[in-house]
């Protein structure tokens, strides 16, 4: 095979076969790298506070980095169609190595936060070059598998990543997380260097949308603000509201209006990417609204421990990395559109046990059930819809198009992460009117809870059980109208 262009689409075998085996290391070696990033640092907080103190910055190393690599994956898009995938994975892959030793190194509270926010640039930018690659290295028929085994490894992390952290805390510190990232990031770039598909024989001047860039910062900037705010203060968090909105809106009229826009319009409304963006963020937001406040009932309502209390949101994780498993075999012989109604028609049923599980304290395996039900409605659109944005892209805009999808996807998650939260904390403040114990067990506090509060944060669940069932009915009827318009376009001869 030329190392200049991906296999051909004619070429059998699945995706470790030997021409696409290099290829799915290298994409697969970059999501292990998130993965393990994500659950380990989370785990490592305190850790960090104890050696470095400034207490008060400790959010930040999370939140600098979530920020940085939400600019910096939409702003791929351009670089990727502008130099190609393997240019682009060549330089953020080494950057993303050089700020990792740079997070390992911090000496101070301040210098780290600095070194994940650069961290998150390439962090940002190597995801968005994993999904482009799937699009530009894989024919139509294999692009299923590789996004499921993509969700694989998150699940083997999900299970293995917190052993690894614990095992790694106490032997080395939480300097090792860090240190152990160097020499999977060294094999991530040896496999992709060469492997990876050159979509471009000489590189373009990339597009240089200042504007573009600064309206979508500042989007990022309050839509974090609002979320870090819930609870805390609310008349913050309602006015980074309303300037993410004006931002929104402002970054939305600029790139109608520019001649070269960091992402075109056409990138988000163009059937069907309309529709895939807006059933993969509704069926986000509806699952992990809940997912992500699981651990907070079963700790405080449930009396369990904290550690069993942490694996219980991987019943979400499993069920959609089955879902994504499942997904790779189904589209062999159904439609993308078929698939996402299917996982659209699980959420609403899904979200009804785990919430009615909730409210009347029936048991865990039930609750559990539920969970993994709404990860095998995630898997199951989110996979499905991945491939349908995908084959409608050419390959001159497929970095663009993934970019904006993900950009998407990150919005969403940080949206219904806050829904959660604040229909959460609103609940337990109506009910007993303080939502200092939320927050202290959130902060991983060892605190004593009452009966009220107890019942409070069960009850507040719940609500946002129903804030995700209307939610995953939105996605649903999103669903069904995708498969619609798909059905009437294939009914629809061409060049009428």
């Amino acid at each position: 095979m030329s190392v200049d262009a991906p296999p051909s689409s004619t070429d059998g075998g699945g995706i470790w076969s030997p021409p696409y085996l290099p290829i799915t290391l290298a994409n697969l070696t970059v999501v292990a790298i998130a993965a393990f990033d994500g659950l380990a640092i989370v785990a490592a907080l305190p850790a960090i506070a104890d050696d470095l103190g400034d207490v008060a910055l400790l959010p930040w190393v999370i939140t600098a980095y979530l920020a940085a690599s939400a600019i910096a994956g939409v702003t791929a898009g351009p670089i990727i169609d502008a130099i190609g995938v393997r240019r682009t994975f060549r330089v953020t892959g080494l950057w993303f190595l050089a700020t990792s030793a740079a997070a390992a190194a911090a000496p101070s509270m301040p210098i780290l936060v600095v070194a994940r926010g650069l961290q998150g640039i390439g962090g940002g930018l190597v995801i968005s070059v994993a999904l482009t690659a799937v699009g530009l290295s894989y024919p139509h028929r294999l692009r299923p598998r590789a996004f499921a085994a993509n969700s694989m490894v998150w699940g083997v992390m999900g299970f293995g990543g917190p052993v690894v952290t614990a095992a790694l805390l106490t032997v080395g510190g939480w300097r090792s997380i860090f240190v152990i990232q160097l020499p999977i990031t060294a094999i991530a770039i040896a496999a992709g260097w060469r492997t990876l598909p050159s979509t471009r024989d000489a590189p373009r001047r990339i597009n240089t949308d200042v504007a573009g860039v600064a309206l979508i910062t500042a989007l990022v900037a309050t839509s974090l603000l609002a979320v870090s705010q819930v609870g805390v203060r609310w008349w913050l968090a309602g006015v980074a509201t309303i300037g993410a909105i004006a931002f929104g809106a402002g970054f939305w009229r600029h790139i109608g209006r520019s001649a070269d826009p960091l992402v075109s319009r056409e990138h988000v409304t163009r059937f069907p990417l309309r529709r895939v963006h807006v059933t993969s963020g509704l069926v986000l937001i509806a699952g992990l609204a809940a997912d992500n406040y699981l651990p907070l009932y079963m700790q405080t309502t449930r009396g369990r421990s904290e550690s069993f209390a942490a694996f219980s949101v991987l019943f979400l994780t499993v069920g959609w990395t089955l879902a994504a498993l499942a997904a790779s075999r189904i589209l062999e012989h159904r439609q993308e559109a078929d698939v996402i109604v299917l996982g659209s028609s699980i959420m609403p049923p899904a979200l009804l046990i785990a919430g009615l599980a909730v409210a009347t304290d029936a048991a865990e395996a039930i609750v559990f059930t539920g969970f993994f039900l709404m990860g095998t409605a995630i898997g199951f659109v989110s996979t499905s819809g991945l491939t349908l944005m995908q084959s409608s892209a050419a390959d001159d805009e497929m970095g663009r198009v993934n970019s904006a999808h993900q950009f998407v996807r990150t919005l969403c998650i940080t949206y219904g992460v806050a829904a959660g939260g604040a229909i959460l904390l609103f609940v337990v403040d109506r009910r007993v009117g303080n939502v200092e114990v939320v927050r202290s067990v959130l902060q991983g506090d060892d605190v004593s809870t009452s009966t009220s509060s107890l019942e409070a944060i069960r009850d507040g669940l719940a609500w946002v059980h129903v804030f995700a069932g209307v939610v995953a009915a939105g996605c649903l009827a999103a669903a069904i109208t995708l498969r619609r318009d798909v059905v009437r376009r294939n009914r629809t001869p061409a060049g009428t």
